[in-house]
């Protein structure tokens, strides 16, 4: 073989590795985020997602519902339906790990339920809760028991 042919393979080979380089340097980022650095865990997770809109809440007698913009409700409250909502889509609290939570199941009675509706989700959330005498106990939509202390004013007016 002539030089030209050796010439044009080296060239070749050398694009060939360059080519390889520069991939593995645009997703050297990537990769570092997925395998080398931990997610780090909310210390406080919320009770409703905080990646949607909400649109309604449903509980036991009272209804919340967006409705052209503006906030409805059945129920009369000394402060604006909007503030309860944002209430609610604030809430954060103290996530319980499976020991604490089979500790405290002795004395959970009487399960209460909360529906959430979002915007563009065809399902709601189902919000499981229980009132114990020093703060309150829900199920996130990450299935995770978060401890809340709150007054009940604060988040069900009356």
């Amino acid at each position: 073989m002539s030089k030209k042919v050796y010439r044009r393979r080296r060239w070749n080979n050398i694009l060939i590795l360059g080519i390889i380089v520069f991939m593995v340097i645009l997703n050297a980022p990537t990769w570092i985020k997925t395998y080398l650095i931990d997610e780090q865990a909310d210390p406080y997770p919320n009770v409703l997602r905080s990646d949607q809109d909400v649109s309604a809440i449903y509980y036991a007698g009272w209804e919340l519902d967006k409705r052209n913009g503006q906030w409805q409700s059945n129920i009369k409250a000394n402060i604006p339906i909007q503030e309860i909502v944002t209430r609610w889509q604030s809430l954060e609290g103290t996530e319980l790990n499976s020991q604490q939570y089979e500790q405290l199941k002795p004395s959970l009675s009487s399960p209460e339920s909360i529906e959430v509706w979002y915007q563009g989700l065809e399902e709601p959330q189902r919000i499981t809760f229980y009132r114990l005498d020093d703060f309150w106990l829900f199920k996130n939509w990450q299935d995770k028991w978060i401890a809340i202390s709150v007054e009940s004013n604060y988040i069900m007016p009356k």
